[in-house]
């Protein structure tokens, strides 16, 4: 009988060194700059203010995309711009008092003249000129110097650009005429370049605007620009740039972040024209869980890129740090986790042992008994 007690025993030692070690649910918090599955992890802290670098200034180690950031693009005021001719435009030369020179075709003569691929110009008289380059002005010089060597005294030549054909930039998606615009001597800014074109449409999602420069990638956010009273109408667009906005369908899909752990609904959090703080998210998922939740154990954890994850800590435990928290924006497809209280985990690890250590306490009891039946019997 001792044997099969021992053995009882035993049984109920190992059962308790197999839950003693067994996952307790909670998060193991990474340190600063180490690695997992190849991808940097870096740790901030929210309550301390450390919200990380800008998203688009981190996905610089993209090897596909590089994105911009759009202070580099903004200027202080808007230039004077002289426009200067190019490939395909239409010029219109006017010589005073010669309307055989202004229009030698009569009414059949186009209102200017094409230039050519090439850049040339012909005008009767001065010859074929290179035009691409000059402005307006310098061609007129050209033109008059040309003219008064050949056949007129003191000409008065008046030139300017009838067609733009040869700068131009791209508005695509969801705008009221998609196309491209064409840059002339008034300055082109993103407000101008997306007016050419109708507006935006009904179904435009203009907070999450892009901007393809060359070989960089820049986003805008159109509501927070007019909101936050950001120089958006200061940011020069330049020939060949591809504008891009997007629909409000498309963007819907990706406009939420997620909310896990101990709070009162685990779920998605739906983030307004891509926007929204941790307080929000929090709120919006009911708020801790009153008894397991740990206050000082709540983390963002975002894809940053490829190569990077960052995730921010933020101990709740002081009031003050909800503040700092109300400042954190969140990124679409965030991940935001609450973890266990120890004493959560606790309870959870004795829900585990419960049923073994009866198990056991039962099977000890039940032998008893029936030695003592046994005993009494003989």
């Amino acid at each position: 009988m001792k044997k099969m007690k021992y053995l009882l025993l035993a049984s109920a030692a190992l059962v308790l060194n197999g839950c003693f070690f067994a996952p307790q649910m909670r998060m193991s918090e990474p340190s600063d700059s180490s690695e997992y599955n190849g991808i940097s992890v870096y740790l901030h802290s929210i309550e301390e203010g450390d919200f990380g670098t800008d998203i688009q200034a981190v996905r610089k180690d993209s090897s596909a995309v590089v994105y911009g950031d759009l202070s580099e693009l903004m200027v202080d005021s808007l230039p004077k711009l002289e426009y200067r001719i190019g490939p395909l435009d239409m010029v219109q030369v006017v010589v005073w008092e010669h309307p055989e020179l202004t229009s030698p075709m009569g009414q059949y003569q186009p209102a200017g003249q094409k230039v050519t691929t090439d850049g040339k110009l012909f005008y009767p008289y001065a010859g074929e000129l290179q035009v691409v380059g000059l402005t307006a002005q310098e061609l007129r010089q050209e033109i008059t110097k040309r003219l008064s060597d050949k056949i007129l005294n003191d000409p008065q030549v008046d030139v300017r650009v009838t067609g733009y054909h040869s700068k131009k930039a791209f508005v695509t998606g969801e705008v009221e005429k998609p196309g491209y615009v064409s840059f002339s001597e008034a300055p082109m800014t993103i407000p101008v370049a997306i007016s050419q074109k109708g507006g935006f449409n009904k179904d435009a999602d203009p907070s999450k605007i892009q901007l393809r420069r060359g070989n960089k990638l820049y986003s805008i956010n159109f509501n927070e620009a007019f909101e936050k009273n950001l120089p958006i109408d200061r940011i020069l667009m330049q020939p060949d740039d591809q504008l891009f906005i997007p629909s409000l369908a498309s963007t819907q899909r990706e406009n939420h972040a997620y909310v896990m752990g101990e709070v009162q609904k685990v779920g998605l959090v739906e983030l307004v024209d891509g926007r929204g703080n941790l307080v929000e998210a929090l709120s919006t998922a009911g708020g801790l869980q009153t008894i397991t939740a740990s206050s000082r154990s709540i983390y963002v954890i975002r894809n940053t890129s490829d190569k990077r994850i960052d995730v921010f800590h933020l101990n709740a435990k002081n009031a003050m740090a909800l503040a700092m928290a109300q400042r954190f924006d969140l990124n679409p497809q965030d991940i935001v986790y609450v973890d266990a209280s120890g004493l959560a985990t606790w309870n959870r690890l004795i829900s585990l042992i419960l049923p073994s250590v009866q198990t056991v306490y039962y099977g000890v009891l039940t032998a008893r008994n029936v030695q003592l039946i046994k005993n009494t019997m003989e």
